[in-house]
């Protein structure tokens, strides 16, 4: 979105499967010795923030908004069950069915890439956003002048 439409974005994503910080790691060891709050950066303008506490997602938009670096949208990556619009990320049909919700506006991810036929019980658009973005911002009304 940053080159389609020159926007601020950020994106919170949900691990599910393996820790985010590793031993032997600077950050680690700032944590290991009581430290909540890290910041890492290096020379190529990347840079990692670690919070070793509980933290409420609504906390957690409530803090980027009141950042200095201004934000135009944030996606949340691999969030279930939030009361937002929201793109669920499958590699085939078998994936979908158990985690349908009323939130869920598309599919897309792997499945995009698959030969299958729209209709198959779908009544949610599949939509590959790097080929179709436009596609993206209609179904979730992001700019009218697209």
């Amino acid at each position: 979105m940053k080159f389609e439409l020159n926007l601020e974005v950020g994106v919170i994503k949900y691990i599910h499967e393996h820790r985010i910080d590793e031993e032997g790691k600077d950050s680690f060891r700032f944590s290991q010795s009581g430290a909540v709050f890290s910041i890492i950066k290096n020379r190529f303008d990347e840079s990692a923030i670690f919070l070793k506490k509980e933290v409420i997602l609504d906390d957690l938009i409530q803090w980027l908004d009141d950042s200095p670096f201004k934000l135009d949208m944030i996606f949340f990556e691999s969030f279930r069950n939030l009361p937002y619009p929201t793109i669920l990320c499958v590699e085939d049909l078998n994936h979908i069915g158990s985690q349908l919700n009323e939130n869920i506006k598309m599919i897309s991810g792997i499945i995009t890439t698959s030969d299958f036929a729209q209709g198959e019980g779908l009544y949610l658009p599949v939509v590959d956003v790097e080929k179709n973005f436009k596609e993206f911002c209609k179904i979730f009304e992001l700019f009218t002048e697209l």
